[in-house]
């Protein structure tokens, strides 16, 4: 009997430490430590800023407020030219996983695929979710517009879990329509469906080719007007 009040004790305990642990993870960064970068023009040709932490920024939080924790990559995996990499972090029992992206022919985009999984395992326990938080409402408050709706894209266009994620196939696709017709198939995206290429989920990735495969068969008839590479 003794020896399992002494085991309820140390799971009660657990709970507490791990209590307190997210709570100090979820407090705010400091924000010189936050950084901004550039990453859209929106509909009417503003650009678009949204902060961030470094990922060693994120690393040295943890070593502060959970000394204990792990990290491991779960999964890298290959879409066309799209790494995907897959970071788990443990805190206490507590695993926690998020999935980066970054160009497959490059080290330095595999290596930021790796940065950004962690980054987004590490926000799942608290850390910087505020500015997560702030670039998502950013998003959300400027809608899908018009033209998107009509078309038949997914009101999400952006994939739910690596699963879901635009295949390989369908990013060939997009990248010969937008080479053999000249559009800007990034921006095209970004401007009409608020994501990247390749966040796309399969669905929507989908409606997108046949949005693009319209448009180069009746260019004239695009409205808005497309946004043209080069």
């Amino acid at each position: 009997m003794r020896q399992n009040k002494t085991v309820e004790q140390a799971n009660f305990d657990n709970i507490l430490d791990f209590g307190t642990t997210l709570s100090k993870l979820r407090k705010n960064v400091d924000p010189e430590l936050v950084r901004t970068r550039e990453t859209r023009r929106d509909r009417n040709g503003n650009i678009q800023t949204v902060e961030y932490v470094e990922w060693h920024t994120v690393a040295d939080i943890l070593d502060e407020s959970a000394p204990n924790w792990e990290h491991s990559v779960k999964d890298i995996r290959r879409i066309g030219d799209i790494m995907t990499v897959t970071v788990a972090i443990t805190i206490d029992g507590v695993t926690r996983e998020g999935i980066g992206t970054g160009i497959a022919q490059s080290e330095t985009g595999i290596k930021k695929a790796e940065h950004d999984a962690l980054k987004r395992a590490a926000v799942k326990f608290g850390i910087a979710r505020e500015l997560y938080k702030r670039e998502f409402e950013s998003i959300e408050n400027e809608p899908v517009t018009a033209d998107a709706v009509t078309e038949g894209f997914p009101a999400d266009p952006i994939a739910a879990s690596l699963s879901d994620l635009v295949t390989a196939k369908q990013l060939g696709m997009i990248r010969a329509i937008g080479r053999e017709s000249g559009i800007d198939t990034e921006g095209e995206c970004s401007l009409l469906l608020k994501c990247s290429v390749a966040e796309l989920s399969k669905r929507a990735a989908s409606s997108f080719i046949d949005h693009l495969q319209k448009a180069q068969k009746h260019p004239a008839a695009a409205m808005p007007p497309l946004r043209r590479a080069g």
